[in-house]
């Protein structure tokens, strides 16, 4: 018997899709793996949400993205409410750079400013004396400018896929842990393979197989889509003073290399130690180039040298913090040509919903409620037109 949808992929993406689809009284089974016990021996794929901790932004010049992420609020309460598992909660976030700096992405304070007066973003702008007399525990250099956004948020990915999911089953939702390796489009459906050597078959599938997309080879051609590396860096916070922070993102400097330090609050891990999630910029030098390097990337350490520069930048920015041991945990993004996550039908059969852009996690919710209406040949609803998501082909 062969299902009505199929959703490859039970990341943020594929596992909205999935409880956008049980909700609306569609039969639905959602297809991936379970996270690996032993990343470095690992054959199979991996996911980018393994992880306890995201920042929730909506302090940006990207418009779309920033609509995205806001609409899926809704959907985040939604969920947590009907499942009782938490993921989401509010938290500030700061940006912090040199006074007389500004670039086209991350520091375009005009563009960001736009983007807030449309789409109602509170943020508030700081100089030197605001940003130390409202953050006393950082020590900013001389010269800076910053920007708060107090109603940021941390997202918990993990927990996010896991109610989910949990949504998806209560309205009658599927879920199978294994990878598909294989679709073979057959007259009236399609067989979708699995890594057991099983095969189950469906009328739709929709394809929300994030930075493995193209390397699965689930799809004829290829999407145009560009993947980085990125290095977390966990910082044990040791005994029970942890530091109250928001979610800050500092630049060292005007030039183009300058240092930067992301950092969020400590989060508890599953080790059940405390842990400061910071990053370098490092992912920009890290173009993963072919598909064979996406899983040693993942089975790796990522930049050997980031734990040591993260340890460093906390101690110039918090001078009564000392940081514990530092280690790296492997992350990837995937972004693509036109800066939107792509979300349409590539044929009569086959949809997908890839490209975070860096934004996955956050937009997660509305662009699963937007896959499932796709999938559905449902007419396309909501203020974005259909035209911004569709695929681009290598």
């Amino acid at each position: 018997m062969g299902h009505r949808f199929i959703v490859v992929g039970r990341g943020p993406m594929g596992a909205a899709a999935a409880r956008h689809l049980a909700a609306a009284g569609e039969e639905v089974v959602v297809v991936g793996p379970e996270e690996p016990e032993n990343w470095s021996q690992h054959d199979g794929v991996f996911a980018s949400h393994y992880d306890e901790g995201r920042q929730f932004e909506l302090a940006s010049s990207e418009k779309i993205l920033v609509r995205l992420a806001k609409d899926s609020v809704r959907g985040f309460q939604e969920v947590e409410k009907a499942t009782g598992i938490p993921f989401f909660r509010r938290h500030p976030n700061l940006r912090v750079g040199p006074a007389g700096f500004s670039d086209d992405h991350y520091y375009n304070w005009e563009g960001i400013d736009a983007v807030g007066r449309e789409l109602s973003v509170e943020t508030v702008h700081l100089g030197d004396q605001g940003l130390s007399e409202t953050f006393p525990q950082f020590c900013f250099e001389s010269g800076s400018r910053g920007l708060v956004e107090p109603n940021g948020g941390v997202i918990n990915p993990r927990r996010l896929v896991k109610a989910q999911l949990c949504a998806a089953q209560a309205n009658g939702g599927t879920v199978i842990s294994d990878e598909v390796v294989a679709l073979n489009r057959r007259r009236g459906d399609i067989e979708v393979v699995l890594k057991n050597g099983k095969a189950i078959s469906a009328n739709q599938v929709l394809i929300a197989t994030g930075a493995f997309t193209n390397a699965a080879k689930l799809i004829k051609r290829r999407l145009a889509m560009y993947l980085y590396g990125v290095t977390a860096v966990l910082v044990e916070v040791r005994g029970e003073s942890r530091p109250n922070i928001p979610t800050v993102t500092c630049r060292f400097g005007s030039e183009p290399r300058s240092p930067v330090c992301f950092a969020m609050p400590p989060l508890q891990y599953p080790d059940g130690r405390w842990y400061i999630k910071a990053a370098t910029a490092s992912s920009v030098d890290c173009p993963i180039a072919q598909d064979s390097d996406i899983a040693p990337w993942f089975r790796g350490q990522g930049v050997a040298e980031d734990p040591k520069l993260v340890v460093g930048m906390l101690r110039k920015l918090l001078p009564r913090f000392e940081p514990g041991n530092a280690h790296a945990l492997p992350c990837m993004v995937s972004y693509t040509s036109t800066g939107n996550p792509y979300i349409e039908r590539i044929d009569d059969r086959v949809g997908v919903a890839v490209g975070g852009n860096a934004w996955g996690v956050m937009t997660s919710d509305e662009i699963g409620r937007m896959a499932a209406q796709m999938i559905r040949d449902m007419p396309w609803s909501g203020p974005l037109s259909a035209e911004l998501f569709k695929a681009r082909f290598a």
